[in-house]
């Protein structure tokens, strides 16, 4: 499976904001993010069989919109709780066998490209 996903990819360690009296609520940029490649992994690939073991590979080909310094521990686990959400995985503690791959940023072709394949396990 290939999952496209187009522009700046948002990181999810810091998604959630806090009040001065304590109450959270989600970074209103990242549930906009999510909402958004909610909506373009479901045209591209419909419904989904979920994710529920460990036999795959991950393999993610991150192309940044500019030069800033990213996070990637950050930049996956905003992808690991989109995947959740889209029902790829029933839990992201299934995406182990990763792979990731920056490429220098680009504005025209910002993204990430996800490559998720079965996993061959050799003895």
């Amino acid at each position: 499976m290939i999952i496209k996903l187009k522009g700046q990819v948002r990181g999810g360690k810091n998604s959630v904001m806090t009040t001065r009296t304590g109450r959270r609520y989600p970074n209103p940029l990242f549930s906009k993010w999510v909402m958004e490649m909610l909506a373009s992994i479901k045209i591209q690939h419909g419904t989904i069989t979920p994710i529920n073991d460990f036999s795959y590979y991950w393999e993610f080909h991150y192309t940044p919109e500019d030069n800033r310094r990213r996070d990637v521990p950050a930049v996956l686990d905003g992808v690991f709780h989109l995947f959740e959400k889209a029902g790829i995985v029933t839990d992201d503690r299934y995406i182990t066998d990763i792979r990731f791959i920056t490429f220098p940023a680009n504005k025209d072709t910002a993204g990430m490209i996800i490559y998720i394949d079965k996993a061959e396990i050799n003895p």
